[in-house]
């Protein structure tokens, strides 16, 4: 991931349709973004509560970090973080509606990454999702490629979301707090062997992330 022959994760449509890489107006996609979460309302979806810091630093402290490093603030991402030793990091990118950053392990295959977005209301993290899942879907209908794998909530209410296609597979969730929002997120190329310590422990590392206060 990241080499001539290797692109990195910042590859994946998926992550990117939520983050706005493309080429398309932070505007229109805040737009979409607005009506989607109108449109999960009108239905009688239920709205999860934004994420609790509390909680999640609890969560951190029991979590099984080893391999990473010590926890630490990253403020452009507004997040404290345990990495994984060793991996490599890639150009922070950022426009005003988003920052983002990836790191990638020594094999180049394997890869972590968190999207802080600035929103101009609150929003709930189904929102994203259901957004990022719909965007997915309709990219994997166009290039008979790619399929989601499952979507969920979990207890300290992340919106978690897997997803694969033909090079890449991706797992990871998203929260809110207030005006902020986080796509965090790890994966793999497909393309090769899946490197099982790589994988565990950038999914171990997605545990250690809680919001900065």
């Amino acid at each position: 991931m990241g080499s001539s022959t290797t692109s990195s994760l910042s590859g994946f449509h998926f992550i990117r349709r939520i983050v706005a890489i493309r080429r398309v107006s932070a505007g229109r996609n805040l737009l979409l973004l607005l009506l989607t979460v109108l449109g999960l309302s009108s239905v009688g979806c239920t709205i999860a509560p934004p994420v609790s810091i509390r909680k999640l630093s609890i969560h951190r402290d029991q979590s099984d970090l080893t391999g990473l490093k010590t926890s630490q603030i990253f403020e452009e991402l507004h997040v404290t973080w345990a990495l994984p030793h060793e991996w490599e990091s890639l150009p922070i990118k950022k426009n005003p509606l988003y920052t983002h950053q990836q790191w990638r392990s020594p094999t180049l295959l394997t890869g972590v990454g968190v999207a802080h977005i600035t929103l101009p209301i609150p929003l709930p993290a189904q929102g994203l999702v259901w957004f990022a899942k719909n965007e997915y879907l309709k990219r994997a209908k166009e290039q008979k490629d790619g399929k989601l794998i499952g979507q969920w909530t979990d207890s300290l209410g992340r919106e978690w979301f897997e997803a694969e296609n033909s090079k890449y597979h991706v797992r990871g969730y998203a929260m809110t707090q207030g005006n902020d929002a986080w796509i965090v997120y790890s994966g793999w190329r497909v393309t090769n062997d899946p490197q099982p310590a790589e994988i565990a422990l950038a999914r171990r590392s997605l545990e250690s992330i809680v919001p900065a206060n």
